[in-house]
């Protein structure tokens, strides 16, 4: 048989492939130049330029597109942001935009934008997997000033309402069932529309709400309680005060049996709402809910809550700006089931905060660790930890995986770096002390010493970057 021998290109951006790849690393204006070397280029380039079209940033860069343009390459749009206006809506106006994924819009009082909005929804509602949709914001921006407004506000029904329910022997695919994320801010919507929109959409995953308000509820009205929604970010007035004219109105867990995590944006709910309701609610409505977090919030307020309201949580993250002694406490109460407990800086980013880098460890955060064993994550990188401390209170939580905490004296990224090499040899040595002695640095070997102990552990941070570490064989 003869072989054929195949001379390989010359060029590499002969290869498509290569060109499709380097495409992904360009800003748009060079990968429109790419376009024009040729029809080959063209075809690799143009979707890097037609894929996210943010109007924020792009508004002038297709306010000058021939529709002929979009029609040939409106379907290559994936993602479509910041849109405000009714002219940008008009843009996306064509047959060929019909695979968008993504989409942000911060609607207008117009029942023309409205109806465009409700255009371009219906026509990508088989390829849509996130939705938000957002109006400005009342002053004072509370529930009670958008009711009395509500004329300022978009009824989303008006925009979501292109998700019709299936009828009977309608095909499976498309009518919302690609939605996995809603985003709802300053919109109304009446509560039967607001359930029959989660029938429309059995995908859906996460859901946001913020000022959203839910009105008319009917008590004779069946609600849809089949939701598959397993994230929720919202306040707890949200979830419990959703209609000004109706107390007793059911809270919005009623409609999600399998949530798993809550992002509460917000502590604040009304006089009417106690700890032993929330928690009545959770347990009826929420079994599965185990995963909190809480941004913002008074101390006080978020140990109740925990002690009280939430059970057997298995995962929860504060900020520095909840975080007490008390609600330590209230953490600690689920000591035989939290497996992860985090520390944020809400308001700024670690890194590039000054304060943050004197923010020693209080003695009752040891508490953490010194009594919930079954720990597999702690990140508390806020704040710096002593190792005698440490030394003085020993951590029983031995199944770790994963560690971020700053180290006193331990705080040049030579010396971190120096510390976790010699961890990651002694891992591979299958050694339980390290390779090489560290007498001159103390602080190297305790810390280096600590990290041996945790024969789980594969992740660490210390200060500067996430380390990874090899399976310990000791």
């Amino acid at each position: 048989m003869q072989h054929i021998q195949e001379n390989p290109p010359s060029n590499l951006l002969e290869l498509a492939r290569i060109r499709t790849r380097i495409a992904t690393f360009l800003d748009r204006s060079d990968a429109l130049s790419c376009m024009l070397v040729s029809r080959d280029w063209l075809l690799d380039f143009a979707p890097s330029v037609w894929h996210t079209i943010d109007f924020s940033k792009d508004a002038n860069t297709f306010a000058t597109v021939a529709p002929e343009v979009l029609d040939k390459y409106g379907d290559l749009i994936s993602q479509v942001l910041h849109i405000t206006t009714e002219a940008q809506l008009e843009f996306l106006q064509s047959t060929s935009v019909d695979s968008i994924r993504v989409l942000q819009a911060q609607v207008a009082i117009s029942c023309v934008y409205h109806q465009l909005l409700s255009d371009v929804i219906r026509r990508n509602r088989g390829t849509l997997r996130s939705i938000a949709i957002h109006t400005r914001p009342p002053n004072p921006d509370t529930l009670a000033e958008q009711w009395k407004h509500d004329h300022y506000f978009l009824n989303a029904v008006d925009a979501i309402s292109s998700f019709h329910p299936l009828s009977k022997g309608e095909a499976v695919a498309g009518q919302g069932r690609a939605l996995l994320t809603l985003d709802l801010s300053h919109i109304s919507i009446s509560r039967e529309s607001f359930s029959s929109l989660l029938q429309r959409c059995p995908s859906l995953d996460e859901l946001k709400l913020n000022h959203a308000l839910l009105y008319q509820h009917k008590p004779f009205l069946r609600l849809f309680t089949g939701s598959k929604l397993r994230s929720l970010v919202a306040s707890f007035g949200q979830v419990w005060d959703t209609d000004p004219n109706d107390k007793f109105a059911p809270c919005l867990l009623e409609h999600f049996p399998l949530l798993e995590e809550w992002s509460v944006t917000s502590m604040e709910r009304s006089d009417d709402t106690t700890s032993t309701l929330m928690s009545q609610d959770i347990t009826r409505f929420c079994p599965n809910l185990k995963i909190v977090r809480f941004d913002q919030g008074d101390p006080n307020t978020a140990t109740d809550l925990l002690s009280s309201t939430f059970h057997g949580l298995e995962s929860c993250t504060l900020s520095t700006q909840v975080l007490a002694a008390s609600t330590v406490l209230g953490l600690v109460s689920h000591q035989d089931s939290l497996a992860s407990v985090s520390v944020t800086n809400a308001a700024t980013t670690v890194d590039d905060t000054d304060a943050s880098k004197d923010m020693t460890m209080k003695e009752w955060l040891y508490m953490i660790p010194r009594m919930c064993r079954g720990l597999h994550t702690l990140d508390l990188r806020p704040f710096v930890c002593d190792m005698n401390q440490v030394d003085s209170r020993k951590w029983v939580c031995e199944g770790i995986q994963e560690l971020r905490v700053r180290i006193k004296d331990l705080e040049e990224p030579d010396d971190i770096e120096r510390c976790l090499q010699q961890v990651h040899a002694s891992r591979w040595a299958a050694s339980p002390v390290l390779v090489q002695s560290m007498d001159s640095d103390v602080i190297l070997t305790r810390v280096g010493q600590l990290l041996l102990h945790f024969k789980q552990l594969r992740t660490v941070w210390l200060g500067t970057k996430d380390y990874y570490l090899p399976p310990s064989t000791v």
